[in-house]
């Protein structure tokens, strides 16, 4: 072992540093209480907020009203975390958003165990795991509005770890974390798979590492993949084009060219979504090193050449995809998985050039509090400013005032809503009653003998079509209701300037 990778030298290391750089220099555990704080902060900056949810909240409340082996285009993990913490805790803001930034910590916390395999020195650790802060979609985008993407980057540290502890020690606990990273990520994104398979690829082409693809525990991993996948596969195989259609469609545009044009545009998405990913993160690095950054451009070992190969590797399948599917469109959240190691393989590059990564942790530990209070700052500044800019989203909308008018009447025992959003929106204000998107119905939820009146029908309304009831009520007919005339209820905006606002129509069925 040499000096600077042995304890005692970690130990002066740290010891030579104070305050916040020394304790961050101890390595894993106390980066992971300096994330829990700030995802402590992103949850208390979500909280303050109105409860109006966005797209993908609503559509964790909504779905979380039943279990599922599938539910759509996304596949069903995450659904399936958010449904036991809404069971356990009830339906709310903060049962929405707690599974979230958890889920986002153990990311975190897995690169941190992933890095720890490769270079055991507590304060390169702590720079891996801080260093996600410098990619946006680990930094800024949870802040807005994701949830299976959260999934599916906590997948792939887990699988990076798993990896890691694989070549390093090949003891079966390291296949086992395999075969549960792979099942998760299967279950959590479908592009989750080129991960595994570009590792492989990149195993299987350092001589003494391919032997660790042919040991016999690698069936460990296969049953505890496919066990964990074996669910959802089967729904799977009768709901193809439901699961598929959506993935498909954003991924191809409308009125996109034909032949070598549309391989032009879909390679140039490419290039532009990876810029997008890993720029900021490079930027920062090579302005930070400067003279080292140059040269690790050229460093590198078995290490580097493997996470380079893995990354060439899942970027040569998205290509493939690309051209088998006709794709036009790739954005950096689609390549989440793949480039996550992107600092990890940066830092390594720069030690093997001679650059000692942990020791920098104190110039950087600045920048990361910057990016930490930047990344709180956007969601609320833009709810909170709303009435003064003209541009309104979703967390501005009225939807408990709406609900607190609506409750003044009666209480629905079912409410059918038009859309996604707002009929997520209206499951977390009448906790206790059922919802049913009239735009995709869920089979068989609620179950006919279970439904009964009288029932709320909510839709947004824009006032050009009064009296009209632009929904499908065909989920509740058997019920044999009579509506009441349709009525609107228009109400300003949360933080608007008074004037503009929310309509909504409506009618009751009894």
């Amino acid at each position: 072992m040499d000096r600077e990778s042995s304890p005692a030298f970690a130990r002066k290391e740290t010891g030579n540093a104070g305050g916040l750089t020394g304790f961050l220099s101890q390595g894993l555990w106390p980066a992971t209480i300096v994330l829990g704080i700030y995802f402590a902060l992103s949850i208390a900056v979500r909280l303050a907020l109105p409860n109006s949810l966005t797209l993908d909240e609503a559509e964790q409340a909504l779905f979380s009203q039943y279990w599922l082996a599938g539910y759509g285009p996304q596949p069903p993990f995450y659904n399936w975390v958010q449904n036991a913490f809404v069971g356990v805790m009830g339906i709310s803001l903060f049962a929405l958003t707690l599974p979230k930034f958890l889920m986002l910590l153990l990311c975190y916390f897995f690169f941190g165990m992933a890095a720890r395999e490769i270079d055991r020195r507590p304060p390169f650790v702590a720079m891996a795991m801080l260093s996600l802060l410098t990619l946006p979609q680990l930094s800024y985008m949870p802040q807005q509005d994701l949830t299976h993407t959260i999934a599916v980057l906590m997948a792939a540290s887990l699988f990076l770890y798993g990896l890691f502890r694989t070549l390093v020690r090949s003891d079966w606990q390291g296949y086992a974390v395999l075969g549960i990273a792979i099942g998760i990520g299967t279950i959590s994104k479908y592009n989750f798979v080129l991960l595994p398979a570009a590792a492989a690829v990149a195993v299987f082409c350092d001589r003494d590492w391919r032997l660790r693809l042919f040991d016999p525990r690698v069936l460990l991993t296969a049953v505890l993949g496919l066990a964990i996948v074996l669910p959802h596969a089967l729904w799977l195989l009768g709901n193809l084009d439901l699961a598929t259609a959506g993935t498909i469609g954003k991924m191809v545009e409308a009125d996109a060219p034909q032949g070598l044009a549309r391989l032009a545009r879909a390679l140039g998405s490419l290039v532009l979504a990876c810029i997008a990913f890993g720029a900021l993160t490079v930027v920062i690095f090579a302005a930070a090193f400067k003279r080292d950054f140059r040269q690790a451009l050229r460093a590198g070992d078995r290490w580097t050449r493997l996470l380079g190969i893995m990354m060439l590797t899942a970027l040569f399948g998205v290509v493939l995809v690309i051209v088998v599917a006709g794709t036009t469109r790739i954005t950096e959240r689609w390549l989440d998985p793949y480039l996550l190691v992107l600092p990890l393989y940066l830092l390594l590059k720069l030690e093997r050039a001679g650059a000692d990564t942990g020791a920098s942790l104190r110039r950087f530990i600045p920048l990361f509090a910057v990016i930490m209070a930047v990344t709180l700052i956007p969601l609320a500044g833009r709810t909170l400013t709303a009435g003064l800019t003209g541009s309104y989203s979703r967390i501005n909308y009225p939807f408990a005032a709406f609900a607190e008018t609506l409750k003044s009447g009666q209480q629905p025992a079912l409410i059918v809503a038009a859309g996604m959003h707002l009929a997520g929106n209206m499951r977390l204000q009448f906790p206790g009653v059922p919802v049913i998107d009239s735009a995709q119905p869920v089979e068989g939820f609620p179950s006919p003998d279970a439904m009964k009146g009288p029932v709320l029908a909510i839709w947004a309304d824009n006032g050009k079509t009064p009296g009209t009831q632009p929904i499908d009520l065909s989920s509740v007919d058997a019920l044999a209701l009579t509506p009441s005339p349709s009525q609107s209820l228009s109400l300003p905006y949360y933080y608007g300037d008074g004037k503009a606002g929310l309509r909504l129509g409506y009618l009751w069925l009894r």
